[in-house]
């Protein structure tokens, strides 16, 4: 018998850990042996909110948003990682660097473990087949989700007059345990990510609103088919299934109440603009570092979080941590984001992303009063009444500067900065260069830079020669 080999990373070790009742389900020839749609049910119950898959400071540091930690012990340490991301530094062999990779390990690990698992099962299982087709409709959208994040960080942004040849990822459609999967072209990724959620839409089995935040439902199928057709600069297309994810849920989280409290306060399980809830832990983004650049540059006067709320200004018994403890992981001028009561949904996606979604395509669609309108909509809800003063422009640049600098400050340490600064770089109008200075010292990332490509890490690489890096 051949070798059994799992072959992006070793999916097998994955495998075992999936799921304590379920470490049997697949035999030593990859033969599923769940039988039942609920048993295929049980394996959806994944606890997205705290997944290391969704571990991605590395993406909140490359745009700047904040510094790795803590910042004096890495400039002093090994050229690793971590200083390579902080200092800008394209000279580094980030392949050889790069053993492992908890994000593209355990995003694969969850596609092949688990979705691939009910996909492969549930045309054969016994049970309701009502429910079957619902449970079918989340994998292929978490599918299609999961691998939209891949593509973004290990491939280059899509272009439609390169994506053709420009190397894309492995698309995990199926889980065979003797091949090695083949990377695909960028474009073919986005052909199957659309092909997924195509045929989840076909099958219309997916409640409207999600019964449990971290699983997949209807709201999650059209927003997430709009930010993908956003990519893909479909924007007509875009804006239509932003507002068919509106008519569902077009609450927008509004800070204003923390005025009068001086709190943030939001739980992100209940939180009532939550399409999708994804995170690495409860309470992000608390412990992290803004870089100095982010607050000066992207947070505007009257912003409630920045200066209404404790969240950067955290004092104990008269000592104000949010200063010590920037001070001591970064630099004496940074400061610590800690608030604990404020859980951020840093990798899912909210009713935000709607807004700023149809609010760009509009833009892009030379409906620029339509899109600012959302824009100042947003603004509204963001910045104390006394100093609120509304985006006025007069052509599709300023419109776009408007757009980039609120949604900056909205995604803020999340992956969406990464996705939208990636991007934007591909056009001449919207590429920016970023720029950190760090004890006098300025690094400087452009918009041509291969740091913007991610390394496929030597654990999946060492057993699959198809991987060749893209960058």
């Amino acid at each position: 018998m051949k070798t059994i080999r799992f072959i992006v990373l070793g999916l097998v070790f994955f495998l075992l850990n999936s799921c304590a009742k379920y470490t049997d389900i697949i035999d030593p020839k990859g033969k599923n042996l769940l039988s039942t749609v609920d048993e295929l049910d049980y394996l959806l119950n994944v606890n997205m909110a705290l997944n290391n898959g969704f571990y991605m400071q590395n993406l909140y540091a490359l745009t700047n948003d904040m510094y790795l930690t803590t910042v004096s012990n890495i400039l002093s340490g090994d050229k690793n990682m971590n200083y390579t991301i902080l200092t800008y530094d394209e000279t580094a062999d980030r392949a050889d660097l790069q053993k492992v990779d908890i994000v593209y390990e355990q995003l694969y690990a969850l596609i092949g473990a688990r979705l691939n698992v009910v996909l492969g099962a549930i045309d054969k299982v016994s049970g309701d087949p009502e429910k079957a087709k619902r449970i079918k409709a989340e994998a292929l959208t978490l599918r299609a989700y999961i691998h939209y994040i891949l593509v973004n960080i290990y491939a280059k942004s899509y272009n439609s007059e390169t994506a053709e040849s420009d190397g894309g990822i492995a698309y995990m459609d199926k889980t065979d345990f003797e091949k090695s999967p083949v990377k695909e072209s960028v474009a073919a990724v986005y052909h199957k990510i659309l092909n997924d959620l195509q045929e989840a839409e076909d099958l219309n089995a997916l409640y409207d609103l999600p019964q449990v935040p971290t699983r997949a439902s209807k709201i999650l199928l059209y927003t997430f088919k709009a930010e993908v057709l956003r990519t893909l600069t479909r924007y007509p297309e875009a804006i239509e299934y932003a507002d068919k994810a509106l008519k569902l849920n077009n609450i927008l989280e509004d800070h204003r109440p923390y005025i009068a409290t001086g709190l943030a306060v939001r739980d992100n399980r209940t939180a009532t603009d939550n399409i999708f809830l994804a995170a690495n832990k409860v309470n992000n983004p608390t412990f992290n570092v803004p870089s100095v650049e982010t607050m000066e540059q992207y947070y505007e006067p009257g912003n409630i979080i920045r200066y209404y709320t404790s969240t950067y200004s955290y004092t104990v018994a008269g000592v104000n941590y949010s200063v010590q403890l920037g001070t001591q992981y970064a630099f004496e001028g940074a400061l610590l984001y800690y608030n604990n009561s404020y859980q951020q949904n840093a990798s899912g996606m909210t009713v935000s992303d709607l807004y700023f979604i149809k609010a760009e395509s509009l833009i892009h669609s030379d409906r620029i009063a339509d899109g600012v309108a959302i824009l100042n909509y947003v603004k509204e809800r963001r910045t104390h009444p006394s100093q609120y003063k509304p985006i006025e422009v007069s052509s599709k640049d300023e419109a776009m500067k408007a757009f980039k600098k609120l949604s900056r400050i909205e995604f803020l340490m999340t992956w969406k900065n990464f996705v939208n600064l990636k991007r934007w770089n591909r056009s001449n109008e919207y590429k920016e260069t970023i720029s950190r200075t760090i004890n006098g010292k300025t690094y400087t990332l452009t918009p041509e830079s291969p740091l913007w490509t991610f390394p496929f890490p030597q654990s999946a690489t060492n057993y699959n020669s198809n991987l060749a890096q893209n960058y």
